[in-house]
């Protein structure tokens, strides 16, 4: 009895005690830091995205306002008016449709991930095989 109240007390029990609570600690306060090394960067890139929204409506507004440049250069050259925004609006449904037409060739391709058509293979294979 004597002997195991000893090793209880002992100062290696103690050290091993101690040392894993201190582990322990050390853990959760990691964990702690990366959440919040996580929420910060969360909230640089959400105001980064804000940031560039406004950019983009920006951007957006001067195309809106050279297309009026463009069209008001045509009118100038003795155009009517009504003309000039027609002819603006056939260039633009052009380049749309030249967009729409080059990523649509781009889209074809299969959705399905490769490892998923190998595993049909692989399937058929041996199902093949198996007959």
């Amino acid at each position: 009895m004597a002997h195991e109240t000893t090793l209880r007390d002992s100062g290696l029990v103690r050290a091993a005690t101690d040392l894993f609570a201190d582990l322990s600690d050390l853990i959760q306060k990691e964990i702690r830091l990366a959440r919040a090394e996580i929420v910060h960067k969360l909230t640089l890139n959400v105001r980064g995205g804000i940031f560039m929204a406004v950019a983009g409506v920006f951007g957006f507004l001067a195309v809106i306002f050279v297309l009026e440049g463009i069209a008001f250069a045509i009118a100038s050259a003795g155009l009517a008016a009504h003309w000039a925004c027609l002819i603006v609006a056939a260039g633009l449904l052009v380049i749309a449709a030249g967009v729409f037409l080059a990523g649509r060739s781009q889209a074809d391709a299969d959705l399905a991930p490769r490892t998923t058509r190998q595993l049909g293979a692989t399937l058929r294979t041996a199902k093949e095989q198996l007959r």
